[in-house]
């Protein structure tokens, strides 16, 4: 029985592997980095001695905006759904602008739906991220 507990213990209580850490550290900075997106600001890192890399903010409207005309492409909302967005956001109606930026999401969590947006064009990039923040802490 003390085996089994021992054993169990060490189970309870070992690192994960090194892939799990690179895998959760990934996630973190994806999820970090959506959220910046969604604050309006670019996600942009570099490597040494390689180029810029990142997702700005006109991108990430870019993919936006191909998944809402995707959404009004399907008949998934009303027709008037981007000319009701553009006059409210004209009369500076906010209310009535988040209600239909959240009627072209069609998603019962908007603001999730914009992150998986964001989080899509982020993953491919999160491995050179990471790289690059061990880079940075080096120097």
């Amino acid at each position: 029985m003390h085996a089994l507990r021992n054993a169990q213990w060490l189970y309870d209580h070992a690192e994960p592997e090194p892939a799990n850490r690179n895998n959760e550290a990934a996630r973190v900075w994806v999820d970090n980095a959506a959220g910046d997106l969604l604050e309006g600001r670019d996600v942009t890192f570099q490597r040494r001695l390689r180029a810029q890399q990142g997702v700005t903010l006109e991108q990430f409207a870019v993919a936006v905006d191909e998944f809402v005309m995707g959404q009004l492409s399907v008949s998934v909302v009303s027709p008037s759904a981007l000319g009701r967005l553009v006059l409210a956001a004209r009369r500076k109606d906010s209310s009535e602008a988040c209600s239909v930026a959240d009627e072209v999401l069609d998603s019962l969590d908007p603001e999730e739906a914009l992150r998986g947006i964001a989080r899509n064009l982020l993953q491919p990039l999160a491995a050179d991220a990471l790289i690059a923040q061990a880079e940075d802490a080096e120097l």
